[in-house]
């Protein structure tokens, strides 16, 4: 019962933690952080695949709310556990599977592990430190053996898809927008990720025929035609009654959902969609 400490002290704490220990969170992020562990502690002995579906469906009906990480002042690790957007909840539900692996269920193993998971080397170093294109994120993520883009071996492709949407819209991004440091550093960025080649996509057409490769708890990131970004959502792929869906924070819907639409309907019917990459998290 290694979690009970600090989870006591954490209900006892004001609102919000300071700056000054670049973490932000509220009393109500740690009662469903408390929630969160006194229902799985015991569970350690499931595969990662397992939890991560427990962990998705722990959050069902948790309201979507968008760019939730956008916080005014210095880049600091925010937890929000009460809104999450599509790409907060695919992070919370595996770093949270991962503290349920790992034996060790106190709050500062989660927010250490989350911090790995966001941010490039897991060190907090302004905004651009955070790993803000999904290409990115799954590079850094599979070189720490986090994770692994199994995109090719289930009918994928290297696809060329050059990024620079954020500093050609840096006005679209609060701490871009007059902010010429940071755009360049962003611009920086996005030439590295370029010329990587790791752009793996199963084509929309291809999808459907290598489907059955694709397993519960595989993490889902719809690739997208817009040019300059790589992808526009994410979620958790389930399987449900013999057809694959997904699980997501869903703005349609505004809360997280098991979406009703099949993975291939839901692809197709996307207005940008080009296909998908399948991230399979590590044991």
């Amino acid at each position: 019962m290694k979690y009970l400490r600090p989870l006591i002290f954490l209900l006892c704490v004001i609102p919000y933690m300071t700056q000054a220990q670049n973490i932000i969170y509220s009393k109500s992020d740690s009662v469903i952080y408390t929630n969160y562990i006194t229902q799985f502690n015991n569970q350690k002995d499931n595969s990662v695949s397992e939890l991560i579906i427990k962990s998705a469906k722990f959050f069902l009906g948790r309201p979507y709310v968008a760019s939730t990480l956008e916080v005014a002042g210095n880049e600091t690790l925010t937890l929000n556990l009460r809104e999450l957007d599509c790409t907060t909840f695919i992070e919370n539900c595996i770093v949270l599977s991962r503290v349920i692996k790992s034996g060790d269920h106190s709050f500062d193993n989660y927010c250490k592990t989350l911090q790995n998971m966001r941010y490039r080397n897991g060190v907090i170093d302004g905004y651009t430190s955070r790993l803000h294109y999904t290409s990115d994120w799954i590079y850094e993520n599979e070189k720490r053996n986090i994770l692994q883009n199994i995109s090719l071996e289930i009918g994928g492709e290297i696809v060329s898809h050059p990024l620079n949407f954020m500093s050609g819209h840096p006005t679209s991004y609060k701490h871009l927008k007059d902010n010429p440091s940071n755009t360049n550093k962003m611009r920086d960025i996005e030439t590295a990720i370029n010329k990587r080649d790791n752009y793996r996509i199963i084509p929309l057409a291809s999808i459907q025929k290598n489907e059955r490769g694709i397993k519960d708890g595989d993490i889902i990131a719809f690739a997208t035609g817009l040019s300059g970004l790589d992808y526009s959502h994410v979620g958790i792929a389930y399987w449900q009654n013999g057809q694959l869906h997904f699980i997501h924070a869903s703005s349609r819907a505004k809360e997280v959902v098991i979406e009703k639409k099949t993975l291939l309907d839901y692809s197709k019917d996307s207005k940008n969609c080009t296909g998908i990459s399948v991230l399979r998290i590590n044991n």
